[in-house]
């Protein structure tokens, strides 16, 4: 294979749980740009069954299974996560990341998954040369792109708040899991009542 033929192959870019609504959107604009989607999902069957508006590659992987996600993987540039709850998915896909030196993405909107991706893959990613960035989508990317806008030439800002204002929403199936994900995780970090009872009294003594 020549040098010419290297640099002319459209880049291949991984997309982990390529079944799911958001990912279908994805893989689409990757098609759109030109660029080799490689679609990996954890069901087979609902993988072998999707409809993608080109040629997609597809591949069957576990998460949690190392070896599994690594060949799922192989041949990409990079990496974008679709697969809610990020809670439980980011972890695995940086990581396999990391080890095959290609760029991560995810989409979550929920704040603990994008605050746990950059404390863990922080520093491993900086030594590997690889970018790690949670959160790229509407509810995390964009609102950033806004305040840099907004804030100009100003070095910082005191605060920042922003509104977001919906007309209609309609969560998908992996959102309703993802928020009944979170909210196990909370009712299982809050004390039960008679734990807080407890805690009252032994503080009144």
């Amino acid at each position: 294979m020549s040098e010419d033929t290297i640099f002319k192959a459209p880049p291949v870019v991984a997309v982990v749980g390529a079944t799911g609504h958001t990912a279908h959107f994805v893989i689409n604009e990757l098609l759109r740009r030109k660029m080799s989607p490689v679609a990996i999902a954890r069901n087979s069957e609902t993988l072998a069954k999707a409809r993608f508006s080109g040629d997609v590659i597809r591949r069957h992987a576990r998460l949690d299974d190392p070896e599994s996600l690594d060949s799922a993987l192989r041949g990409a540039r990079a990496v974008i996560n679709c697969a809610g709850p990020f809670i439980d998915s980011a972890h695995y896909v940086a990581a396999a990341a990391v080890r095959a030196r290609m760029h991560y993405l995810d989409v979550a909107a929920e704040e603990p998954s994008a605050r746990r991706t950059l404390e863990t893959f922080d520093a491993p990613a900086r030594k590997a040369g690889i970018v790690v960035l949670p959160s790229v989508a509407f509810y995390g990317a964009f609102g950033d792109l806004l305040v840099t806008a907004a804030r100009g030439d100003w070095d910082s800002a005191d605060a920042v708040d922003l509104m977001i204002g919906l007309d209609s929403w309609h969560p998908t199936l992996g959102t309703r899991k993802t928020i009944a994900r979170l909210s196990d995780l909370q009712e299982a970090a809050t004390p039960s009542r008679e734990s807080r009872r407890n805690i009252t009294v032994q503080y009144a003594s």
